[in-house]
């Protein structure tokens, strides 16, 4: 069985976040082996036949090209040049090196606003600071790619109709994927969503005809971590499947 898998790329980095211990968040060659393999985990599956790559498809937005005023302190940056800038500069740059993965960007958009990180709006939530304790750090752009729901109904549309695979996995939480996974499944391909443990609508259910979750839960991320560093296997050793 050929598998077609597509990554939601801002939807893998938000889970793998909010997952995995900050150590991992701004790793860009970790990030990338975590696409590849929590990926490649769909392929072996307990008392099922061994399926075969056809490709990953990771759809992301573009890197980071903006200046723009921070929200706390009023200067003037580059995002290019930020943390997250420079994170998924290396990070688009680490996919592009794996085997049988296609990295796919959306279009670029201008900044309008900001939104809190994760553990920023964590520590909030938790009474550990105030709003007056907030620093630009505890912001992120709120840039939401355009092109990238377009781009991957076509590629799913396109795998449909010209019969490449046999099933297609999707890692993602969102549910503008289901006019597309209900063309998949009309035309006999096995549609499989990957939420990363997230919860999901009850009618998504209509539209797939499995839910696996490959990424460990939070509580036993680190242990993950520990074993997939101990194992002396390395990513590039597993993409020969």
């Amino acid at each position: 069985m050929l598998t077609a898998i597509m990554v939601d790329g801002p939807f893998f980095i938000r889970r793998i976040r909010q997952i995995f211990p900050a150590s991992v968040h701004y790793d860009a060659k970790l990030m990338a082996d975590l696409v590849w393999r929590l990926s490649a985990a769909h392929l072996f599956e307990r008392n099922q036949p061994k399926r075969h790559l056809f490709r990953i498809f990771f759809y992301d937005t573009p890197v980071f090209q903006h200046k723009v005023v921070l929200p706390i302190s009023k200067q003037s940056i580059d995002l290019s040049k930020s943390r997250e800038g420079v994170f998924r500069a290396a990070f688009q740059k680490q996919l592009q090196k794996k085997r049988k993965l296609a990295v796919k960007l959306g279009e670029p958009r201008d900044i309008e606003n900001w939104k809190l990180t994760e553990d920023a709006l964590a520590d909030l939530l938790g009474k550990r600071i105030t709003v007056n304790d907030l620093a630009d750090e505890d912001f992120t752009p709120d840039i939401a790619p355009r092109g990238l729901e377009l781009r991957m109904g076509v590629d799913l549309a396109t795998l449909a109709y010209k019969k490449h695979v046999q099933q297609v996995v999707l890692l993602t939480g969102d549910g503008a994927f289901s006019s597309a996974a209900e063309l998949l499944r009309h035309e006999g391909i096995d549609v499989v969503l990957d939420p990363m443990w997230q919860n999901i609508p009850e009618e998504l259910f209509t539209y797939i005809d499995g839910l696996r979750s490959t990424c460990p839960p939070a509580e036993r991320a680190a242990d993950f971590l520990a074993r997939i560093n101990s194992d002396g296997t390395d990513s590039e050793e597993l993409q020969g499947t």
